[in-house]
């Protein structure tokens, strides 16, 4: 086997790496923006949605690349504020259990947590009723805002993960760290999620209060704290 996969290699007839072929949509920062906007003027739109709570999931899934479905079953005692980080429990079959980190403009949206329970509610502001088909739960409110902000049919729950992955990468360019926080067991399903994109998306994703880095803390000037105080001549040599 191994002598035959280096002559299939060396025939042009190596293995070609699989694409997603059913999702290669995702939202530019400015589709996000319109998205958002909608979201927040529910009664503009025909949504009942007085407390926004589609607003805060859609911001939720946007800044930490979750699935629908674990968005709607998440609880607040995994939301740890000093660090802004929220674990997720997983599911068996397709999300791994981790933390994810949310960028501050998320946090802006969400607003306050409940100390328990459910965090993410249906527009009604009842908890929801978890199904197999969790994504579909949101998916007429999800209408309504992707309509509202001039967005296709092929904008759908799951095109919030895969804007995520493509943001988080594109301004990260860390790659142990996208296959962490979304979750995945193999590099090449979120291979899948991160799309081609611009060379200007990191930017234009600052510019628009989106910031997936790591905080460092504040700047420091290189070996600030160094000091040969109480050494000896023979150490300093």
């Amino acid at each position: 086997m191994p002598v035959r996969a280096v002559q299939h290699f060396a025939a042009g007839k190596r293995r070609q790496k699989s694409t997603d072929v059913t999702r290669v949509r995702w939202l530019t920062p400015e589709e996000a923006e319109r998205m958002l906007l909608a979201a927040a003027s529910p009664s503009r739109i025909g949504l009942r949605d007085p407390q926004l709570h589609t607003l805060r999931k859609i911001a939720f899934m946007l800044g930490t690349g979750a699935g629908p479905g674990e968005t709607m079953a998440l609880t607040a005692e995994g939301w740890n504020p000093p660090t802004r980080e929220w674990w997720l429990p997983g599911t068996k079959s397709v999300f791994r259990q981790r933390f994810v980190l949310l960028p501050h403009r998320s946090i802006d949206f969400i607003g306050e947590v409940p100390e328990t329970g459910r965090a993410f509610l249906a527009p009604n502001g009842q908890p929801y009723v978890l199904g197999d088909n969790r994504g579909g739960q949101m998916a007429e409110a999800f209408r309504k805002v992707r309509k509202a902000a001039g967005l296709g049919a092929d904008v759908v729950p799951y095109t919030l993960r895969h804007s995520w992955a493509t943001w988080f990468y594109a301004q990260t360019k860390d790659w142990g760290a996208l296959l962490d926080y979304g979750g995945w067991n193999r590099s090449d399903t979120a291979n899948r999620y991160r799309k081609i994109a611009p060379s200007d998306l990191g930017h234009r994703l600052l510019a628009h209060g989106w910031d997936f880095r790591p905080d460092c803390g504040k700047p420091v000037r290189y070996g600030a704290l160094v000091s040969l105080r109480g050494y000896s001549d023979a150490d300093q040599t």
